[in-house]
């Protein structure tokens, strides 16, 4: 009774198994793509990652050791012959057309510039993995810890100067500034009117210093820093060491995704404390 029993069981999980349909296999060509890959795929889903996935500014550097890695290209994508490749720059301009001729579904990974783009983003790249559950438990995550932070009272959002290891900083109409204003703090380059990506100005920042230093990238240990970098200058590091200082680890901020509420979370903790 027992054996037939045990047959019995064995026939109709066989079946359920042959009816499931497989989850999607799935190749990433850049390491913001391979965030969510890693983030969201089962590890026998994916194909490979690209080489960067295990970078010292990759958020889920831990997860990518043992997967496979291959080159962010076309070709290596058909060679490999993925049901899906999530993409953000990775494989050159072509890229998806070159993929999508062949029968390769690609995800595109937008410039997301606000917290709502990179909620949209995590949920379909879940959705095109068959991971959704997965997807909406992080975003809910996401979107529970930015709700916990403290309201900031109108009358005390500190300006805050985000400044990269390179001597960049970031105005309005980027992830960054999202960033800043979700921690409570306004963004300096942005009240200057300035868009977009630009040099620090020393001498914007001698005259009218902000409240509060926002660093990227410091941390990294390879930072391409050339010598004629703002970052580089005695001032600006006199500045950094003299003034109310939050410094992001640069895996947080590398690529505009759900975790940058890591980040988000460090300013506001910070701009707490000034008061």
């Amino acid at each position: 009774m027992r054996v037939w029993m045990a047959v019995a069981m064995m026939a109709v999980f066989g079946a359920a198994a042959a009816d499931a349909t497989p989850l999607p296999r799935v190749m990433s060509l850049d390491y913001c793509a391979d965030q969510y890959v890693l983030a969201l795929a089962d590890r026998e889903q994916i194909l490979a990652v690209s080489p960067e996935a295990g970078a010292e500014y990759s958020y889920m550097a831990a997860s990518a050791q043992g997967v496979p890695r291959a080159r962010p290209s076309p070709e290596a994508a058909l060679m490999l012959a993925p049901d899906v490749v999530v993409r953000q720059w990775g494989g050159g301009f072509g890229a998806p057309d070159v993929l999508t001729r062949f029968g390769i579904g690609v995800v595109q990974i937008g410039d997301d510039v606000t917290l709502d783009e990179a909620r949209a983003s995590l949920l379909a790249i879940g959705d095109a993995l068959g991971q959704t559950a997965r997807a909406e438990a992080l975003a809910a995550e996401m979107d529970r810890r930015l709700a916990a932070l403290e309201t900031t009272p109108a009358s005390f959002r500190p300006r805050a100067l985000y400044v990269t290891a390179g001597g960049m900083s970031s105005g309005a109409g980027t992830f960054i500034d999202t960033a800043l204003h979700a921690a409570g703090v306004r963004n300096a380059m942005a009240e200057r009117g300035r868009r977009g990506w630009a040099w620090v100005n020393l001498e914007a920042v001698a005259m009218d210093p902000p409240d509060l230093f926002v660093t990227g990238f410091f941390d990294k240990r390879e930072r391409g820093v050339d010598n004629w970098s703002p970052s580089r200058h005695a001032f600006l590091r006199d500045a950094l060491a003299s003034r109310p200082t939050v410094h992001l680890s640069s895996r947080t901020v590398a690529c505009p995704a759900w975790f940058v509420v890591d980040a988000i979370e460090d300013i506001a903790a910070r701009r707490s404390a000034l008061k």
